[in-house]
């Protein structure tokens, strides 16, 4: 079997079984490799279309972007009424950990940031100073 290739004229080849197969081989496996670049590109996963959303603020505390502070569990220790009929209130916590808030009326128990070794608040200047105002 002769051939002419590519429109050369005075060229002819005579093809075996083994260019068949080599024709074949090199047919076929071009076929493999662009179905699987329409597959993997079928399969890419979501298309980004505008902005990259931001995280949570829950996704942002588990990854540790946001650090929570300790909470501990204060309990009141100390309450002093003011003239203008308001409550001085300190607090103690887990390794003296103090707080202090002025309210109308002072809970038994809160959530307070934990600050080990803390200084216990001085309640008189407070007093005072709430008192000074209300005249």
């Amino acid at each position: 079997m002769q051939l002419d290739l590519c429109g050369i004229q005075g060229y002819q080849y005579n093809m075996k079984l083994s260019d068949y197969t080599l024709l074949y081989i090199v047919f076929i496996s071009i076929i493999f490799v662009s179905v699987g670049v329409i597959m993997e590109n079928a399969h890419a996963g979501a298309k980004q279309i505008g902005q990259k959303k931001d995280y949570t603020r829950q996704q942002k505390i588990q990854r540790g972007d946001i650090v929570l502070p300790k909470m501990v569990t204060c309990r009141l220790k100390k309450r002093v009424k003011t003239k203008s009929g308001e409550e001085v209130c300190i607090y103690q916590g887990q390794n003296k950990t103090y707080e202090m808030a002025i309210e109308n009326n002072c809970p038994r128990q809160y959530k307070c940031k934990y600050n080990p070794y803390g200084d216990v608040p001085n309640i008189g200047s407070v007093i005072d100073s709430l008192n000074e105002a209300v005249k």
